[in-house]
């Protein structure tokens, strides 16, 4: 029975959920929002992994941020985060939220990738049930915020350097 449920799990992390096509799209579970239609950042604030607070409005209006769902069980997270944590130290803040994790089992998995961007840890979703925009089940996802704290992307699923670099050029243009 365990097996089973581990296995739905990784399977629910590795789908990869199509958003809507709707103008500016770029791609699979990519969704980039023009600037008319932008709504502001959710508000988020909790402890992250490493039991420091942290609130969300205090990252924003320095650059793009970048908000990544992940979990150590999800397969696709292994392999988008340590990209994303070379972007943390060269192009975009970003902000991690921790799904249904131990806290020491998410430490232990940022810094096995070189994640040191702030993770807020989300042990009931609560978080992710803020985020509406996102699915509330499987991980990866990830929100892009402008230059004034709005949402002006998001890709559901996991993101390859590639489509970083077109969300960071499009957004770059146009924030």
């Amino acid at each position: 029975m365990l097996l089973v449920v581990a296995v739905a799990l990784c399977t629910a992390c590795s789908t990869l959920h199509p958003a809507p096509s709707p103008q500016g799209a770029s791609g699979p579970g990519l969704q980039v929002f023009p600037v008319g239609q932008r709504s502001a950042a959710p508000q988020l604030h909790g402890t992250t992994i490493t039991g420091d607070p942290l609130d969300l409005a205090h990252e924003l209006g320095h650059g793009l941020v970048a908000i990544n769902v992940w979990a150590s069980w999800c397969g696709p997270c292994r392999q988008e985060m340590p990209m994303l944590a070379r972007a943390a130290r060269t192009s975009i803040r970003v902000v991690g939220i921790d799904e249904r994790d131990h806290r020491s089992s998410a430490r232990a998995f940022a810094a096995s990738r070189g994640a040191t961007y702030p993770t807020l840890s989300d042990p009931d979703g609560k978080l992710l049930a803020r985020l509406s925009m996102l699915p509330q089940t499987g991980v990866p996802s990830t929100l892009f915020l402008d230059r004034r704290g709005r949402v002006a992307a998001r890709v559901i699923g996991p993101i390859d350097s590639q489509v970083l670099e077109r969300i960071l050029r499009r957004l770059g243009a146009s924030s």
